[in-house]
């Protein structure tokens, strides 16, 4: 295969100008065009990858620590002053069908963070489905469109050539033609 084509290439890619040959400022608006077309597809292309690198790295941070409950406090030093002795206050009887209070909020948040992490490592799983899926849409897009762009090539290829070889047909004609008259012209003057 030959070179890469790129939009410089287009762009400043020269043909030899003939007699009776394609209207150059046509020429040079489709080639454009394409170069535009191009630009568009690489730029697209560019967006998804950045998108897809995005998506992988937010994929490889870990995930945040649930919160460790505060430690409990040091038990108070005995003091060797002595003091009545008061009776110690009662704790407040629960229902048992009631937890302590810190328990359940550092169990609430416990379960909030491990929801938020599932539904992060959720997201970046289908973010990285639909950037695989756009990616392989355009690139699949691309390939299409130059494999139109190459059967449109083909087809100006042969349409060019079949007017090569009518123009060469031509020639050779007219200069039967010439070659018949001036036989004639000379039959003419040997009367």
């Amino acid at each position: 295969m030959s070179e890469r084509i790129t939009i410089h290439t287009i762009e400043t890619k020269e043909f030899s100008i003939k007699q009776r040959g394609y209207d150059q400022n046509e020429v040079d608006v489709f080639l454009d065009e394409i170069c535009d077309e191009l630009e568009r597809l690489n730029n697209e292309i560019a967006s998804l990858r950045s998108q897809l690198r995005d998506a992988q790295a937010a994929a490889a941070r870990p995930a945040p620590r649930p919160a460790q409950p505060a430690p409990a406090a040091a038990p108070a030093p005995v003091s060797t002053v002595l003091r009545p002795v008061q009776p110690a206050p009662q704790p407040e009887t629960k229902s048992p069908a009631q937890p302590a209070p810190q328990a359940d909020s550092n169990a609430e948040l416990f379960s909030i963070l491990e929801m938020a992490a599932r539904v992060r490592n959720e997201t970046i799983a289908e973010a990285k489905k639909q950037a695989e899926l756009i990616v392989s849409e355009a690139e699949e897009k691309a390939k299409e469109q130059l494999g139109s762009l190459s059967e449109e090539r083909d087809t100006l290829t042969q349409k060019v050539e079949a007017l090569r070889k009518s123009a060469a047909d031509y020639r050779t004609r007219f200069a039967d033609l010439l070659k018949a008259q001036q036989e004639a012209l000379d039959k003419i003057d040997d009367l």
